[in-house]
């Protein structure tokens, strides 16, 4: 299945790109994506990727070096103290849902906790507490933590370089002048630009297409569409859009097509490109972190 994915993944981005995106199968519960977290910016790389429960997102108390606050972890009291730059500290035990700033309680909604020998910390509780804005991505799964005097440069966006403005594009979490009603699936991520741009993309998580628009320092969503009925539709796309006439689809007449998937553990991306005088080929990479899915491409040297 992978195998023929693959070749027709190539096939559309070489031959036939004025065609729909390409639809590929569901993946299973147990394959679903790791959460990612992005930091001012820049995706950082995790060896333990945060964890979803009861709808509260936890991360592993030694990945928040990654987020500029330092930790201690004493196993007998089962005391994790943080702080951030300003010598801050938050005390939490785990096991329990009242914590300590500047040694006055504050209440947890969820208590940190224990898996496999890692201690887990709620990473909205944590970050907000010492100064940090936390925001959920959900169209992507992603998380986006920012520190309150950070700032997005939209020149990043127009610059020289396509490679960095496209990291730059996907570095901004989605929001939507719609309400998306149309749900995620989340198990598959594929981006897909213009070229030469870095202005708008289209994301598709393995069910549902996302039109996206850099605006103004945000990632606008400005339509959906259901891979699995072209009837279901949200935004500004209209129900049964025919990809071959219709508007929202002329900047990708002669698009980037970034494909990412995680198999055994490990994380690649592959890039299909085809330039507007012909010729094409595809780029296969190690992700390291995941703005490593998208890659340089040789028709926009």
């Amino acid at each position: 299945m992978r195998k023929i994915m693959m070749t027709s993944l190539l096939a559309l981005g070489l031959v036939f790109l004025s065609q729909p995106l390409i639809s590929h199968a569901a993946q299973s519960d147990d394959e679903k994506r790791p959460v990612e977290v992005n930091v001012n910016g820049k995706f950082i790389s995790m060896d333990v990727h945060p964890i979803m429960d009861n709808t509260r997102l936890f991360i592993p108390i030694r990945s928040l070096s990654s987020l500029g606050l330092s930790y201690s972890w004493n196993p007998s009291t089962k005391i994790a103290a943080v702080k951030n730059k300003n010598g801050e500290y938050l005390k939490i035990t785990v096991g329990s849902n009242i914590a300590y700033k500047a040694n006055q309680p504050i209440k947890m909604n969820q208590a940190a906790t224990s898996n496999d020998g890692r201690v887990l910390v709620p990473i909205r509780f944590v970050t907000e507490t010492l100064g940090y804005n936390v925001q959920y991505d959900e169209i992507r799964r992603l998380v986006f933590v920012t520190s309150k005097d950070y700032k997005f440069d939209m020149k990043t966006i127009y610059q020289d370089d396509t490679l960095a403005a496209r990291k730059a594009a996907i570095s901004l979490p989605i929001t939507a002048d719609f309400k998306t009603t149309l749900g995620v699936s989340g198990i598959y991520h594929e981006y897909r630009f213009p070229l030469g741009s870095a202005e708008t993309y289209i994301f598709f998580d393995g069910r549902f297409y996302t039109f996206v628009q850099i605006q103004n320092g945000k990632a606008v969503a400005t339509g959906q569409l259901d891979e699995s009925d072209y009837s279901r539709t949200a935004g500004n796309v209209p129900p049964n859009m025919i990809f071959d006439t219709d508007p929202i689809m002329e900047p990708f007449r002669h698009s980037v097509l970034f494909y990412e998937t995680r198999k055994d553990g490990t994380a690649t991306t592959t890039a299909v490109y085809k330039g507007d005088q012909g010729g094409g080929g595809s780029i296969n990479a190690e992700m390291k972190v995941y703005s490593d899915i998208i890659q340089a491409l040789p028709n926009e040297q």
